[in-house]
C-alpha cells in the first residue's frame, strides 16, 4: 500500500470517529437539557398539587410540603348527654296539659336535634291515651311532672281530695317512666297554705310565661320568650297547640346560638346548687337571685 493511501485512509479513520464523538456528545448535551426540563416541569406540577392541597390540612413551605396536624374536639354524639356546670347559660322549658301527641312528638324533636331537655307537667288521665309520647321524653332524659289528675284548682279540695288527685296522677305516669314521680305544677299556679303543707313535693312555678295559652300564635310566642328569657329562667309553654310546638323549633336553635343549655327543672335546681323542699315553690334558679313572683296561669 502506497504512503498516499495510508495517509488517507487514516485521515478518514480520524474525520470518522471525530464526527462520532461530536455526535455523541451533541446528544448527551440535548438529553441533558431534555431531562432538565422534564425535571422543571415535574416540579411546578407539584409545586401547583401542593398548593391546591393546602386547603386540605397541608402545609407549603418553599420546596416542601408538610402535613400539618391540628387536634380537634369530637363534636358530641347525638344523645350524648353532660350535665353543665353552673356557669353556664341555663334554661328550662316546662310543657303544662299534655301529652298530645301531634305537639308533643315535635317538641321532642327539636330538643333531641338539639340534645335539650325540657320538664313535662302531665294531666294524669291523658297517661294511657299518651303513654308512647311519656315514654319517649322519659327515655331522653326530660323529667315527668304531674299536674294533677284532672287538672283541677287544688285550691278548691279538701286535703284528703288535694292527696288522692296527686298520688292518682303520679301512678299514671309511673306505671310508663318507671320512675317516681318528684315534682308538681299546680294547675293555674294555685298553692294556698294548705296546699303547701300537704302536697308533698315541691312545687314549680315559673318566671317566663310565653302565654302561648292566650296567643295561640308561633310568633308571639317567640318574641315573648326571647323578650323575657334570663340565665337561670323556667319557661312556661303548653304541649296542647300546635304553635306552641312551631315556636319551640324557632326558640331552641336561636337560644343555642346565644349559648343556652336546656336543662330539667331538677337538673337546673342541682347545677345551681338549690336544694328543693316540699311544699316549697321554685320559680327560677339564677346564678345570683331568686326571681319575682310570676302571674298566674295554667
Amino acid at each position: 500500500m502506497s504512503v498516499m493511501k495510508r495517509d488517507f485512509i487514516g485521515k478518514t479513520v480520524f474525520l470518522v470517529a471525530f464526527v462520532a464523538i461530536l455526535v455523541v456528545s451533541v446528544y448527551g448535551f440535548s438529553g441533558k437539557m431534555m431531562q432538565e426540563r422534564h425535571d422543571a416541569q415535574n416540579k411546578t406540577s407539584e409545586t401547583t398539587s401542593d398548593k391546591q392541597t393546602d386547603n386540605n390540612g397541608l402545609k407549603t413551605t418553599g420546596k416542601t410540603t408538610e402535613i400539618t396536624t391540628e387536634k380537634t374536639t369530637e363534636p358530641e354524639e347525638k344523645g350524648e348527654w353532660k350535665l353543665p356546670k353552673a356557669t353556664d347559660k341555663l334554661v328550662c322549658f316546662t310543657f303544662d296539659d299534655g301529652p298530645y301527641a301531634p305537639v308533643t312528638n315535635k317538641i321532642l324533636d327539636t330538643l333531641e336535634k338539639y340534645n335539650g331537655r325540657a320538664t313535662f307537667f302531665v294531666v294524669g288521665d291523658r297517661a294511657d291515651t299518651y303513654s308512647d309520647e311519656i315514654i319517649r321524653a322519659s327515655k331522653m332524659g326530660c323529667e315527668i311532672g304531674t299536674h294533677t289528675y284532672s287538672h283541677v284548682n287544688l285550691n278548691s279540695l279538701s286535703v284528703p281530695e288535694m292527696q288522692e288527685e296527686i298520688k292518682k296522677s303520679c301512678d299514671a305516669i309511673s306505671k310508663y317512666t318507671g320512675k317516681k314521680v318528684k315534682v308538681l305544677r299546680p294547675p293555674e299556679g294555685a298553692a294556698n297554705d294548705t296546699v303547701k303543707a300537704n302536697v308533698g313535693m315541691p312545687m314549680v312555678l315559673w318566671s317566663v310565661d310565653s302565654r302561648d295559652w292566650d296567643y295561640r300564635n308561633a310568633d308571639k310566642d317567640y318574641q315573648t320568650v326571647m323578650d323575657n328569657v334570663f340565665d337561670g329562667s323556667i319557661v312556661l309553654m303548653h304541649d296542647l297547640y300546635p304553635e306552641t310546638a312551631d315556636a319551640v323549633a324557632r326558640l331552641i336553635p336561636e337560644l343555642a346560638k346565644q349559648g343556652y343549655k336546656f336543662v330539667t327543672f331538677s337538673e337546673l335546681m342541682k347545677i345551681r346548687g338549690v336544694d328543693v323542699e316540699p311544699g316549697e315553690k321554685y320559680f327560677s334558679a339564677t346564678p345570683q337571685t331568686p326571681a319575682e313572683e310570676c302571674d298566674n296561669a295554667g
